[in-house]
């Protein structure tokens, strides 16, 4: 009997379907040894040698594989490709009281029959397939120690900068509150853009723009065709960015320009190409399917992992769809290439491929081009092949999936631009103003057949240099510079991509354990905002250990703990060379730094004691407590503070700001349960035009509250490309 060994259910399930009678195949439910929650767990007098433990609910799982293990001829250990799954394989040849080869190539384990040596293999794929796994039993290797140590390195280093750093948060500021090199850095981030918002002086500009159309007009075709040009220079002088900054000067043109002197000076046409995105990595996909279909980067990670691990389907039975969800690797296999141009050429047409097979790479550190790209594992399996088996998320998951990999090997999408300079000039000709507007029309689509942009085409009339416009009206917007916009999970991610900070594995994680500690939530525009206690948290860890949240240092970490992957770097050292030097500035601080005062008196008593309230700080905000704690244990909420708009529902209550179990924000009624007013965006304290439900404001304009109601306003543009 051959025993196959993998972490998940769902993927043992996968593979044993596509194995024969001979193979026993079997799941550790994930890590089975890990460090202990009770104690920090790392020798730091003895190297930082780990302490690890199986923890109690872990133990039957081990019973019962070893039990396994002694009947069979053959381990295989299949558990993921990535330093996490090469980790479980390391710790389940330990929990198993296997041992491996001097030769690194193959492992053995002194069996209970009759001191047999029986044959242990470790095995990688990308997909879970039967080809792919029939091949990776054919090409089977050892341990892989480097990513090991990499694994081990990295959980050392978190253990520590958590366990000792941790304590010190809840004794300068309050019990519950955690650190961590990743989420300390973002949470860092959320509050440096936070500061950045609050101190942010808008500026006002104008734009001028102007409506027109060609002289002696009479039809509606195309060259009659209105259009909008904006001031692009005044005397020759380029307008700078943001724009005007003077009514005066706006005043001035519109009193001075002559209505009749519009002329088309130059008409600039040449060609544009627009490329395909990649494949998707790791990061890029979850930035995608947030902005796509508002998934949190933990939803997309999930599902993402039901895809891999195999979907029943009812042809093939289960089967995984899409090849291994944590990669940072942009390459594609040949053959799946060579599958994707064929599929290409045969659905949309030989003109649709490109001449050669589009090779992505990338120049960010530590990127594993060993690896492939996030795809699925047959282009011709269309997404409407499996709507039926797979649940509405999967669908919209593996689509995205799908039309990003198809996109990605198709011809680039060819548009035609245009680029009209208007020159005008004052009644008296003693001033210039030269207006301009830009214009494309898509000639190919290209891979746009696939993932279509919400952009239409500009058109513009079909004019020549010299031609007279008659002006409609002049347009003066008087608008704000807007400060730079909060992270969204998205862009907080790609910003920690861009600096090096994190891996594949460690992006959904750090997004939700700043949610879950605390630190962060998203408004009603689902942006991070930091709360007070995050700020409190970030402010204390930037002035005192500013290493921890150094984006630098800590990209130079993550960059060590890539060369330990690679065999480049031994890991105790890198471990030691950090931890002496922070272990002594900690116990210093432990001194020199003051507590924080995180409680507010009130004028107000407590009912059941008598003694004074006062609002505290818990890991969940602030509450009122009482001043004789923990004698006296009385608490109640905050109360919500109106926003100074009346509920649109009852017209008696306020519209207060509310959080949901999961700390997501909404809006309702002072009123409640009376009054059972809800919506998710903010109010904005006008009624729609056409239901009388309540307005509430978006990014980009207003809409109606009411889901049967589709009406929306969205402010005007007059920006050129």
């Amino acid at each position: 009997m051959k025993l196959v060994i993998v972490e998940s259910p769902t993927k043992s399930r996968t593979i044993a379907r596509f194995l024969g009678k001979e193979y026993t195949v079997e799941s550790s439910y994930g890590h089975i040894r890990d460090l202990p929650s009770y104690t920090l767990g790392v020798d730091v007098e003895n190297n930082f040698e780990p302490q690890y433990v199986v923890p109690r609910k872990v133990q039957p799982i081990i019973r019962k594989l070893k039990a396994l293990s002694q009947k069979a001829d053959t381990i295989i250990l299949a558990t993921d490709e990535d330093r996490e799954g090469e980790a479980i394989a390391w710790h389940l040849i330990h929990a198993l009281g296997l041992s491996q080869g001097k030769n690194k190539k193959s492992t053995f384990v002194q069996g209970s029959d009759r001191g047999k040596v029986k044959n242990i293999e470790r095995i990688v794929f990308h997909e879970i397939t039967k080809k792919a796994i029939k091949e990776a039993l054919r090409h089977p290797r050892g341990i892989n120690n480097d990513l090991v140590a990499a694994q081990q390195a990295r959980r050392v280093l978190d253990r520590l900068v958590g366990y000792k750093l941790s304590p010190f948060l809840w004794k300068k500021i309050t019990r519950g509150l955690s650190a961590g090199r990743v989420q300390s850095v973002a949470l860092r981030l959320v509050v440096e853009r936070e500061n950045e918002i609050r101190n942010f002086k808008p500026q006002t500009f104008w734009v001028l723009a102007a409506d027109l159309q060609k002289k002696g007009c009479s039809d509606s075709g195309n060259a009659c065709t209105h259009f909008q040009a904006v001031l692009f220079a005044i005397d020759e002088i380029a307008i700078e960015k943001p724009g005007i900054t003077e009514r005066k000067i706006v005043n001035e043109a519109i009193g001075r320009i002559d209505r009749d002197s519009f002329t088309i000076a130059k008409v600039e046409k040449k060609k544009r190409f627009q490329q395909p995105s990649p494949p998707f990595t790791t990061a890029t996909l979850q930035q995608a399917a947030w902005s796509r279909l508002r998934f949190s980067s933990k939803k997309t990670m999930l599902i993402a992992q039901q895809l891999y691990e195999g979907i029943e389907l009812k042809k093939g039975g289960a089967t995984g769809l899409i090849t291994y969800m944590r990669t940072d690797s942009l390459s594609v296999a040949e053959e799946a290439l060579g599958a994707l141009r064929h599929h290409i050429k045969e659905a949309y047409g030989a003109d649709y491929v490109p001449e050669h097979p589009r090779i992505f790479t990338r120049k960010a550190k530590g990127a594993q081009e060993a690896h492939e790209a996030i795809r699925p594992v047959s282009v011709d399996l269309l997404p409407n092949d499996i709507k039926d088996n797979v649940t509405s998320d999967q669908f919209r998951l593996y689509s995205l999936i799908w039309k990003r990999f198809v996109a990605s090997q198709m011809k680039e999408a060819e548009f035609e631009q245009t680029l009209f300079v208007i020159a005008a000039h004052a009644a008296d000709k003693t001033h210039s103003y030269e207006f301009r507007t830009a214009g494309s029309i898509l000639r190919f689509d290209g891979f746009l057949r696939i993932t279509p942009t919400k952009k239409d085409d500009t058109f513009l009339p079909a004019l020549e240099p010299r031609t007279a416009l008659v002006l409609h009206e002049l347009i003066d917007d008087e608008r704000q510079t807007q400060p730079p916009p909060r992270f969204t999970e998205a862009s907080l991610i790609k910003t920690l991509e861009k600096f090096g900070i994190g891996r594949p594995s460690t992006y959904a994680p750090t997004m939700s354990t700043i949610q879950d500690r605390h630190y962060v939530v998203k408004n009603d525009q689902k942006q991070f905002e930091p709360t007070e206690i995050g700020e409190k948290v970030s402010a204390i860890l930037v002035k005192h250990f500013p290493q921890i949240v150094d984006i630098e240092f800590t990209a130079e970490m993550e960059q060590q703990l890539d060369e330990i992957a690679e065999g480049e770097k031994e890991w105790h050292a890198i471990i030691r060379n950090f931890y002496e030097p922070f272990a002594k500035d900690l116990q210093e601080k432990y001194e020199t730094v003051v507590k924080e005062d995180m409680t507010e008196a009130l004028d107000e008593n407590c009912p059941e004691c008598g003694k004074k309230l006062m609002i505290r700080h818990g890991r969940f905000g602030k509450f009122i407590s009482c001043s004789g704690f923990p004698g006296c244990k009385f608490t109640k909420a905050i109360p919500a503070e109106p926003l100074n708009i009346k509920c649109p529902k009852c017209k008696e209550g306020d519209v207060v700001e509310r959080r949901t179990r999961k700390r997501r924000v909404f809006y309702g009624c002072s009123r409640y349960p009376d009054c059972d007013f809800a919506v998710w965006q903010k109010p904005t304290g006008k009624m729609c035009p056409q239901c009388s439900s309540a307005l509430v404001g978006l990014k980009n304009g207003i809409k109606c509250s009411n889901k049967d109601c589709r009406y929306k306003e969205e402010k005007k543009n007059y920006d050129m490309d």
